[in-house]
């Protein structure tokens, strides 16, 4: 029969009460520090085999939490989507010249309290779909992220904490197509494979473009992340935070919003290998999702 060392520990701290009950009226001192070591060493090993416990359930309640919000995210997007003209929200830099936003605010600067157009160059891609959320930008602010990209490589100061609410990061290939040359808005129901095609997902930064800042393995690299990894240039604007795990927040795992609306978590398989680059092309992969 297998041993039961939590058992054993309650037995040995009951005999000792038990035996400090009968002897009460003899001795009115109280506890004998000895016996007062052995308590405390028993509540130690009693807090040891249960803190670790209570780490793991905290840590699984904040990935249900952010898949939660990520659902709510790709609901968001599809009744964007179905508002107007079946689109995700671009803006144009220039008549004819349309883009996916690439930045991290809901701001102007800290100390406003204005919200920035969706269209505004500063824009964070969340600030159009948030009024299918009730305008809570909290929902894109994953509790596990500890540090986003805060484009300290173009100048800007402002505190980390003003880029919290921006830690999901787009899938900025997919939303658009190359025609002649020419990038154009791709609607929503042309989008071959939605339930196998990146929306967006956890990440260090706001706005996905290939090899150097997904997880996806693409033609030309023989690592992911390149340009975040600890040690790379923008990880050394950041003290050398280790960016790359900002991918991957929740015990190794990447909280991903499909195409379709649903939401799954992504394991890390190793900074070699990633994922096919396809699910963030909406090209068909052979590959199975870890």
């Amino acid at each position: 029969m297998a041993s039961n060392p939590t058992g054993s520990v309650s037995f040995v701290a009951m005999k000792l009460f038990v035996a400090k009950a009968g002897s009460r009226s003899a001795d009115p001192k109280g506890f004998t520090l000895i016996e007062l070591l052995v308590v405390i060493a028993i509540i130690a090993i009693l807090a040891s085999m249960i803190l670790p416990a209570l780490s793991k359930a905290k840590d699984k309640g904040r990935q249900t939490f952010c898949l939660s919000n990520s659902k709510q995210i790709g609901v968001a997007a599809q009744i964007y989507t179905d508002d107007n003209a079946d689109y995700f929200h671009y803006r144009e830099t220039s008549p004819g010249s349309p883009e996916t936003p690439n930045n991290g605010q809901w701001f102007a600067n800290p100390r406003v309290t204005v919200q920035l157009d969706p269209n505004h160059p500063a824009a964070y891609w969340g600030v159009a779909y948030a009024p299918n959320l009730g305008n809570n930008r909290k929902v894109f602010r994953c509790p596990n992220a500890k540090i986003v990209d805060s484009w300290h490589d173009e100048g800007i100061t402002f505190p980390t904490d003003f880029y919290l609410d921006s830690t999901i990061g787009l899938n900025g290939i997919v939303t658009m197509q190359s025609v002649d040359g020419r990038k154009i808005p791709l609607k929503r129901s042309k989008q071959r494979l939605p339930s196998t095609t990146i929306f967006a997902q956890d990440a260090g930064e706001q706005k996905l473009e290939g090899g150097e800042d997904s997880c996806g393995l693409f033609p030309g690299y023989s690592e992911i992340l390149t340009q975040w990894k600890t040690g790379s240039g923008e990880s050394a604007l950041y003290g050398n935070h280790p960016f790359e795990w900002e991918w991957y927040r929740h015990n190794k795992k990447c909280d991903t919003i499909w195409l379709d609306g649903h939401t799954s978590a992504i394991r890390f398989t190793g900074f070699n290998k990633g994922i096919d680059y396809r699910f963030y092309t909406g090209e068909e992969s052979a590959e199975r999702l870890p």
